[in-house]
């Protein structure tokens, strides 16, 4: 099992001068104690400052690292033109030594597209141009692309450090988002919303539909993870501030019946407890605890890779964030490597 990083893009306290430089602290420490990737969201028009444009905030993260991957989880497909996006690739393999990895999804945001003049009505056609032209862009031969949104003239193909495109990772949890990521993505890459049980029927749906398309399954996971000596003391630590990320969640309906059929019951977000979120979704625990976790996740899901988010907005604080690091780098991560 292979782990990565998720990074908040934003703190509570407004301050993100000071918060840039704490994650780029706790990428390095990241990086240190064995995880393999860390990650940056795609979120625009937040109303809070915000830490945006999530490719140019990796570029400086593979800049001061030497081994780590950068993906983003995930950019909003849409939003981007498909071959700007595959020259920004093309440059941010060149320039880390290959280790850039394209994280992608239809994005939900309504703000979002309307702030691009985008139509969120044909995000996933968007989404399939967009994908359709990265891995064309890096062939060996000039081509025409002639697509419902974009017509591209390309005569001179990309080339990367390693000869070969980057790796795609997909974000979906629907039937047709599950289809996209087998037909055109290396990994699918779950959501941290669905319990870990769910996320093995997707696994399955995934599956199946590489079969379809002569694909090889690979899966990821997104959970929220804290480690400390008791669940206990991990839940007077970080107990609210997950429960606030996954309160806002519900709020703009992510939380769905089709998922979750308790949801409809839910009369107040208050109501999102503890109790209620965190199996299946929150890796909380000792060491031992986790370990036990990943392994009967790895199990149920398939996942070949877990991606960690540790710190939320609100907190715990970047020196309690960094020992937590340390101590997944040192009883999870080299442990289930």
């Amino acid at each position: 099992m292979k782990f990565g990083l998720i990074l908040p893009i934003q703190s509570t306290d407004g301050d993100l001068d000071r918060l840039w430089e704490e994650l780029r602290d706790e990428v390095l420490e990241a990086e240190r104690v064995g995880f393999d990737v860390v990650c940056l969201p795609e979120f625009h028009q937040a109303h809070a400052p915000v830490l945006i444009s999530p490719l140019v905030l990796g570029a400086q993260l593979l800049a001061i690292t030497s081994r780590i991957r950068f993906a983003p989880a995930v950019l909003c497909g849409p939003l981007h033109h498909p071959m700007r996006l595959a020259e920004d690739y093309a440059m941010l393999d060149w320039t880390s030594g290959g280790r850039a990895v394209l994280g992608i999804g239809i994005g939900h945001q309504a703000p979002d597209f309307a702030a691009y003049g985008v139509s969120r009505d044909a995000r996933a056609e968007l989404t399939d141009e967009v994908l359709e032209v990265f891995h064309r862009a890096f062939g060996n031969e000039p081509f025409l692309y002639d697509g419902t949104h974009h017509r591209l003239d390309i005569t001179a193909p990309l080339t990367t450090s390693s000869g070969t495109r980057p790796e795609i990772w997909v974000g979906a949890h629907s039937r047709a988002g599950l289809d996209r990521a087998a037909r055109l993505g290396d990994l699918w890459l779950s959501d941290p919303q669905r319990d870990i049980d769910t996320i093995g029927v997707l696994a399955s749906r995934y599956s199946d539909a590489c079969e379809r398309h002569g694909t090889i399954p690979r899966v990821g996971l997104f959970r929220e993870a804290f480690i400390a000596d008791s669940l206990e003391e991990c839940r007077r630590e970080w107990e609210a501030h997950v429960l606030a990320v996954h309160r806002l969640y519900y709020n703009v309906g992510v939380y769905r019946s089709v998922f979750e059929p308790w949801v409809d019951q839910v009369r107040d977000r208050r109501d999102f407890t503890f109790e209620r979120l965190a199996p299946g979704r929150f890796l909380v625990g000792s060491g031992e605890d986790i370990r036990e976790q990943v392994a009967r996740w790895q199990d149920v899901s398939g996942a070949e890779t877990m991606m960690l988010r540790v710190r939320q907005p609100g907190g715990p604080g970047h020196e309690r964030t960094m020992q937590a690091i340390r101590r997944f780098g040192e009883e999870v991560v080299t442990p289930c490597a």
